[in-house]
């Protein structure tokens, strides 16, 4: 009984976060900011830019009920930036 109660207590007094609405234009993973390379051994790979387009709920030509999504498309693909003293 006594294990109850005490199970009983450390739900009531810990704390739990309420529900948010997802922040989609933060990334998941923090990316971090590209540095300029500074020397032949250090490359760096710079992200693909990329843009999200809501597409919303509709009707297609078919009559089929199309639920409300997102589209990717990449703007700029991602590369390699290396030293350009490198590159001969």
């Amino acid at each position: 009984m006594r294990f109850i109660y005490m199970l009983l207590a450390v739900i009531l007094l810990s704390g739990c976060e309420t529900f948010k609405e997802p922040d989609f234009d933060k990334p998941l993973i923090p990316i971090p900011e590209n540095k300029p390379a500074k020397s032949k051994e250090d490359k760096v790979w710079v992200e693909a830019k990329t843009s999200r387009i809501w597409i919303n709920p509709h009707v297609d030509e078919n009559g089929d009920y199309e639920q409300g999504h997102y589209k990717y498309t990449v703007l700029e693909n991602g590369h390699w930036r290396v030293n350009p003293n490198e590159i001969k």
